[in-house]
């Protein structure tokens, strides 16, 4: 119950009386069933951002969307303070996701799962080993990564094989593939027979279910390879539902941005020449080939090198429109939210009536790093009171639903368009909203800032003092300009956010 001072809770009868609860953390421990508490870890230039739900004071859910930073000391200070004792104790993670493979966001996996902790659900792009060679080659080009940085070098190029000590017969692996432009549907999720499936005994976790997907063989790509492992493909039409039981709880709603020809041709040829280069035979045995491959990466000394081997594909292959600060294309977008079920376990009353209201003041602290301290303070103009109608099927429920963009790319209009019809029917229904990839504006304007509702916050993640100058000042203009000054929160090393709401 880290961090939480108080909460008030009204229950509005129909009849408009009103009880008034003015609960202390001791009382809030005591009576609360059920208590989220998700946070953007202060990491500087990266992102670690963690979720965890709470029922009757014992973790039943755990997630992370990247753990990652190039500030230095930040991210591993993080990691260690996150690795709190009941993590430790259980060694579960429920949901893991990984919105890309920039070192930035992925540098740290291995620090958090150090000790054989378990990963139950592993969620990533469907990326070939083209896409994330040229990935490590590009880090390795703007000398993001360097020949020491072994973990990374082998989780971007074969990342089951990296975390296969994390890995057993009952993780799954959930590979996201782009889907035909089409808003994700608002209706059900998934059906009571298939929930009938889940075991009834009340210590197990929450579950996450991926319910529409399509087993995979380790052969469709050559570095997806775990024997123990189910490995599925889903495309981004199709939701993730953490479920207890009976009961849905919350929903995981993916957007990934679709590969062009063009930009699968320029992988390609990038790949083509880094074998051809190095003498490396492409059809040895994918082990032998793996180890060859990441040998030779680590031995490379300059990026001058991999810069021309890229300008030389891009005239080649006479793809137009890619920069080497446009290769990563493919991050996911990630959107969680609370579904109605989830005030079931709050064991508040229930009536039968459409006049029965729930508010609900959830608190928002923010999280001070000082030379060998840290505190946290409600942010007070973040805290509100949230209504909630008991009775409605499909509510919008805003708090604390969140979407992460990660490094999308979300400036053009072909860009733009895609992204906002994926989740035009929830658009409306979340509170706080990732301003892409540190706030560059290579990744997003005012064209997107402009579509945030006056009831949403925005946060950008970022490091002081970093080279790129994230965030950019032209985003700050536009986030002003748009009517979003007041609702802009900074994450970067020494801030960080956290938001708790118990029922």
């Amino acid at each position: 119950m880290n961090g939480i001072d108080y909460i008030n809770i009204f229950i509005i009868h129909k009849y408009n009386s009103i009880l008034n609860f003015n609960l202390t953390k001791k009382k809030i421990q005591m009576m609360h069933q059920l208590m989220q508490e998700f946070t953007i870890h202060p990491v500087g230039q990266g992102l670690f951002y963690s979720g965890k739900i709470l029922y009757k004071n014992k973790v039943k859910f755990r997630m992370i969307f990247d753990c990652g930073s190039l500030t230095s000391g930040a991210g591993q200070e993080e990691v260690e303070n996150y690795r709190d004792s009941d993590f430790l104790n259980e060694k579960i993670i429920d949901l893991l996701v990984i919105s890309h493979f920039d070192a930035d966001h992925v540098n740290h996996i291995g620090k958090l799962l150090d000790g054989n902790i378990k990963v139950k659900r592993l969620v990533m792009p469907f990326l070939t080993f083209e896409e994330r060679l040229v990935l490590v080659l590009h880090q390795f080009s703007d000398r993001s990564v360097r020949p020491e940085d072994d973990f990374f070098i082998r989780f971007a190029i074969d990342p089951l094989g990296t975390i296969d000590e994390n890995l057993d017969g009952d993780s799954e692996v959930i590979l996201i593939e782009p889907s035909p432009n089409n808003p994700i549907d608002r209706g059900p999720n998934i059906n009571d027979g298939f929930l009938k499936l889940e075991s009834d005994k009340p210590e197990d976790r929450f579950e996450v279910i991926f319910s529409e997907k399509k087993e995979i063989k380790s052969g469709e790509d050559k570095f997806i390879f775990n024997s123990k492992v189910k490995i599925f493909k889903m495309d981004d039409s199709k939701k993730g539902i953490v479920v207890d039981r009976y009961l849905q709880l919350m929903d995981f709603l993916f957007y990934r941005k679709k590969t062009t020809s063009d930009e699968r041709a320029f992988y390609d040829e990038i790949a083509k020449r880094f074998y051809e280069k190095y003498n490396i035979d492409s059809l040895l045995q994918k082990y032998e080939l793996l180890s060859k491959t990441i040998d030779q990466i680590k031995k490379i000394k300059s990026s001058t090198e991999i810069k021309k081997m890229f300008r030389t594909a891009k005239k080649e292959t006479g793809v137009v429109g890619i920069g080497l600060e446009d290769l990563n294309t493919t991050a996911l977008s990630l959107f969680h939210r609370n579904l109605p079920d989830i005030l079931k376990l709050g064991e508040f009353p229930y009536r039968n009536s459409d006049n029965f209201f729930l508010y609900s003041k959830a608190t928002v602290y923010t999280i001070h790093k000082f030379i060998g301290s840290r505190i946290e303070t409600p942010s007070l103009n973040l805290s509100r009171n949230w209504r909630f109608r008991i009775q409605e099927d499909d509510f919008p429920f805003i708090f604390p639903n969140v979407l992460l963009t990660s490094d999308s790319f979300l400036l053009k209009k072909t860009d733009i368009d895609p992204f906002l019809k994926h989740y035009e029917n929830y658009w409306d229904s979340f509170w706080l909203f990732q301003i892409p990839h540190h706030g560059s504006d290579k990744n997003s304007d005012g064209v997107l800032h402009s579509h945030l509702t006056s009831i949403q916050s925005c946060f950008i993640n970022y490091g002081m003092g970093n080279r790129d100058n994230h965030p950019s000042s032209s985003i700050i203009y536009n986030l002003v300009a748009t009517g979003n000054s007041s609702k802009i929160v900074p994450v970067n090393q020494v801030l960080g956010l956290r938001f708790v709401l118990a029922f």
